[in-house]
């Protein structure tokens, strides 16, 4: 083979792979809401630390910070407040903000941890996911130290550094408008190397006629996600499309099914712990807290996973941090009509809560 062979080829690859990028970036609108927050959220992260964006307060953690924190409801003498919740966020994401919270050195961090970034839960594989093709490419973790983000196989790992470069949008918009009935958090990526879809089972692809309307499905929900957004500084309840979001939810929430399942995630411990320790280098005050769930949410898993374990969890994490941490324990006295699902405040159940912690931010400090 002469060098010219391998000049065509290469350049044949990386137009290849440029027009399944540029397919990708237009296929932004159609991806599954989650991703688009994620996608967005990586946009936001980056304009935070070149410095095109200055924040005074943010707010971290998973779809629990997202929907309990109203940046609106806070004061001014937290500055400008941004709510920087991600669904199913997990702390090895949180670590990809170190640069970002490193430039901006925000007076006020405030993370909530939950038990669903301690323990190992469906939640953890939906993150994998988000992470991989949205977040993982901010700052590529160290593949000797935390191996498990990239895969465990080498087609996975190959997978995720694809999709860490953005090859994968236009094929899981594809799975999305093929299989995802229901928005579902369970879609797989397929065979090797993460190509195909997953077929519900006893279920026929889409027609096209079905596929044109989740398209536009799609587009107008991420349209109508970004319009929230920005008009609320980052606060979204959690799967709740109303605009404006200013409605509460007043649906009976059932109990929580008996399948939920917490498996022990030491992984998470240390990465809580590695991002706790650094971020209080580049931030004035950094407060942990915990975000109530609803009763009916606590009927099923307080049997699983007693509250004062995950208590214990979280101050075996606060307590381990140098200089100290403030924690911020959430109140008991919360409803189910507090709550627009098992997990998630509702808009009024959000004002409750802010209107709680910056009392007790504000006890705090004095």
């Amino acid at each position: 083979m002469n060098r010219s062979f391998f000049v065509i080829g290469g350049a044949a690859l990386i137009a290849a792979a440029g027009l399944v990028y540029g397919a990708g970036r237009l296929a932004m609108p159609f991806q599954h809401p989650d991703r688009f927050v994620w996608h967005s959220r990586a946009e936001l992260v980056s304009d935070l630390e070149n410095g095109k964006l200055v924040r005074q307060t943010l707010i971290l953690g998973d779809s629990q910070s997202m929907s309990g924190l109203r940046p609106d409801l806070f004061g001014p003498e937290y500055g400008k407040v941004y709510n920087l919740g991600l669904p199913s966020a997990q702390p090895e994401a949180l670590l990809s903000l170190l640069p970002a919270l490193e430039k901006q050195r925000p007076s006020l961090i405030i993370v909530n941890i939950s038990p669903y970034s301690l323990y190992r839960t469906e939640v953890y594989n939906a993150f994998l996911g988000y992470y991989r093709s949205e977040f993982i490419g901010l700052h590529w973790p160290n593949p000797l130290r935390r191996p498990y983000l990239y895969g465990e196989s080498a087609g996975e790992a190959l997978g995720t550094v694809f999709a860490g470069l953005k090859l994968y949008h236009a094929n899981s918009a594809l799975r999305n408008m093929a299989t995802d009935e229901s928005f579902s958090l369970m879609v797989s990526p397929g065979p090797f190397p993460g190509l195909g879809y997953a077929k519900p089972s006893g279920k026929s692809l889409s027609t096209p006629p079905d596929v044109w309307k989740k398209l536009q499905g799609l587009k107008s929900k991420n349209e109508l996600l970004g319009q929230i957004l920005a008009a609320t500084q980052g606060f979204w309840t959690w799967r709740d499309f109303r605009m404006p979001p200013t409605s509460c939810h007043s649906e009976e929430l059932r109990p929580l099914p008996a399948t939920v399942v917490f498996k022990e995630r030491p992984e998470a411990m240390q990465a809580w712990k590695d991002f706790l320790r650094q971020a209080t280098q580049y931030s004035d005050r950094v407060v942990v807290v915990s975000i109530p769930f609803s009763p009916a949410w606590h009927e099923t898993v307080d049997r699983i996973l007693p509250s004062s374990k995950l208590s214990q969890s979280v101050h075996s994490i606060v307590d381990e941090i140098p200089g100290g941490i403030e924690y911020i324990a959430g109140p008991t006295d919360y409803e189910n009509e507090d709550f627009y699902d098992w997990n998630h405040l509702d808009y009024c159940g959000a004002e409750r809560y802010t209107r709680f912690l910056t009392e007790a931010l504000s006890g705090q400090k004095k």
